[in-house]
């Protein structure tokens, strides 16, 4: 959704640190997809958190 609205590419790691980093922005629902290969991506739920705090900047 920020990559559309903002036109730009987000550093993926960053992106994720932000909202897995804001407490209850993002809630681990303890599983993850069955998958061959690699290692399997965390799957989460929306939180109570409606908002980031310390908002995400656009850069540039």
């Amino acid at each position: 959704m920020y990559e559309i609205i903002w036109g730009t590419t987000l550093d993926s790691s960053n992106f994720h640190r932000k909202v897995t980093g804001a407490a209850g922005f993002l809630v681990p629902v303890g599983r993850t997809p069955g998958r061959d290969g690699g290692r399997p991506a965390q799957l989460y739920r929306r939180g109570e958190l409606r908002l980031l705090h310390r908002a995400m900047m656009r850069g540039g």
